[in-house]
């Protein structure tokens, strides 16, 4: 089931590769900053990834009206530039700001972004693939498609599987220690158990919609697009 709350989350759960992960009641806080992270938490989530399938009744997701009620959260006092330095599987850096509701790829700006967290032999995982594929195929200008594997597939074998399925978009590897230390970033904020695939779906304003555990298909992932790209 998805909601989406107040400028803050729309959160759902399907099948997820990896124990049950509840997501109702899940918020994508706004608070928290980097400077919190303390070093012994770093790489927390990423370890706690888990890798076997169950099989969950999978619903019909429904995307419900945004509420009117404005946000009675304090907004930080300061929002963290250059949050995290990601490097993607071809060497690129992405800079990740924070922002007020979410977090800002610099290199993104004004665009919808499907920010995934997968395992190279999670199913689930792998079944979402030709669906990403086809909408990077589609050529939406407004959309970046940004995937971090989890599974601790070292990046040399990395590029194979990416090769081998002809990923073309974004991939990070989760065994690069900057990558790894955002995964516990996210972990965090989004209250992720580590179930995959996981998905965090940003609007063109850097507010995170969308916090879903589970696989998804295409109509809902182009429903999810679609909503979000009215956000501009």
């Amino acid at each position: 089931m998805i909601k989406i709350l107040s400028s803050i989350l729309l959160a759902l759960l399907l099948t997820a590769c990896g124990s049950e992960d509840k997501s109702e009641g899940k918020t994508f806080n706004t608070e928290k900053h980097a400077e919190k992270t303390m070093p012994k938490e770093i790489d927390k989530v990423a370890k706690k990834v888990t890798t076997s399938p169950v099989e969950t009744k999978q619903e019909k997701p429904t995307i419900e009206k945004e509420s009117t009620e404005k946000s009675t959260k304090a907004t930080p006092e300061k929002l963290v530039k250059n949050l995290f330095k990601l490097t993607t599987l071809d060497g690129k850096i992405l800079h990740v700001d924070e922002a007020k509701d979410g977090i800002i790829f610099q290199e993104h700006k004004g665009k919808v972004v499907f920010l995934l967290f997968f395992g190279y032999r999670c199913p689930p995982c792998l079944g979402e693939i030709p669906i990403l594929k086809a909408l990077t195929a589609e050529k939406h200008k407004d959309l970046a498609i940004i995937a971090m594997e989890v599974q601790r597939l070292p990046s040399d074998q990395l590029k194979l599987f990416q090769k081998d399925k002809e990923i073309n978009y974004t991939l990070l590897s989760g065994e690069e220690a900057s990558n790894s230390q955002f995964i516990s970033y996210i972990g965090q904020r989004a209250q992720w158990g580590g179930s995959i695939p996981f998905l965090v779906a940003i609007n063109p304003h850097g507010e995170v919609k969308v916090v879903h555990v589970g696989g998804m298909g295409s109509n809902q992932f182009k429903t999810i697009y679609e909503k979000l790209a009215q956000d501009k």
